[in-house]
């Protein structure tokens, strides 16, 4: 909604509540409060829109797997690398002033995708990717266009998603006060990569990566094979149960004929054990 949609509205609306018999305190008051929803609801969309605009991902060729993020504190940035050179960028909001972001170099070494904050009363950080365990995480979150968080790193809700799609656990994300970029080094002394180098690597991958899914497949199977054991031992264990407790009655019984004082009380025992025998035969 506008400023000449909105004014307009706002007029009709102060005197239509005046009619209504409304003071004309209140009515300027509920007018001026409806006001300021508008208006918050005019910067939400603006800054949503802006920061659509503002993501950028590469076109000229096809994006790898991302190996490397750097946020820049100073241009409110993140860029995500593959081995190749950059593939995305998103605006961010780090930490406030008293809160800040510390630089360094990290790994992401937690994700959650329905992540809730253990210290700020439960906030809601969708897509978290843990950087260190004292409370520092790239998420999901507002960016008003400037520093606003508790030292987190907040992404466009979209751009979160998408991230925690594509990255690993161990993943080195670089925290910079100013811009920087990884720079290709290339020296006699350095090692020569192979010219089959990257395909033998993901070749390794690859295998690392069926192996894997292979040890997945064999824990599950495993787990049924554990569960249908036990669901098979129920009976087992059962009257396992029953014969400990049959035993406990019979010498509970062998007791009190050896111990009863009279004719009478030993018949009564033993007509005791003989009807326990039965039911135990019956069980």
């Amino acid at each position: 909604m506008n400023t000449q949609t909105t004014a307009p509205l706002l007029r009709r609306m102060c005197a239509k509540l005046r009619r209504n018999g409304v003071s004309s305190q209140l009515a300027r008051r509920a007018v001026a409060s409806l006001a300021i929803l508008i208006a918050a609801e005019n910067l939400a969309e603006a800054g949503s829109s802006r920061t659509e605009r503002s993501i950028e991902s590469v076109a000229t060729r096809a994006a790898g797997e991302p190996i490397m993020a750097i946020v820049s504190l100073r241009s409110q940035r993140i860029t995500i690398y593959d081995a190749d050179g950059w593939i995305l960028r998103a605006p961010v909001s780090s930490g406030q002033a008293g809160r800040e972001t510390p630089a360094g170099i990290f790994s992401i070494i937690q994700k959650d995708a329905e992540h809730h904050s253990n210290l700020y009363d439960d906030a809601y950080m969708p897509h978290m990717q843990r950087l260190t365990w004292s409370g520092i995480a790239l998420h999901g979150g507002l960016l008003p266009g400037y520093p606003a968080s508790h030292g987190c790193v907040r992404l466009p809700f979209a751009f979160a998603a998408h991230l925690f799609d594509l990255t690993k656990l161990g993943m080195r994300v670089i925290v910079a006060p100013s811009d920087v970029a990884p720079a290709f080094i290339e020296h006699p002394a350095l090692f020569q990569p192979k010219p089959d180098a990257r395909e033998a690597a993901a070749a390794r991958v690859a295998e690392a990566e069926e192996a894997a899914k292979k040890a997945d497949q064999a824990r599950l199977a495993a787990l049924a094979a554990w569960r249908e054991v036990a669901q098979a031992t129920i009976p087992l264990r059962r009257m396992q149960n029953l014969k400990l407790r049959e035993e406990e009655r019979l010498a509970d019984a062998e007791q009190a004929i050896t111990t009863a004082d009279s004719t009478e009380a030993k018949v009564l025992a033993e007509e005791a054990k003989a009807g326990g025998n039965g039911q135990s035969s019956r069980a």
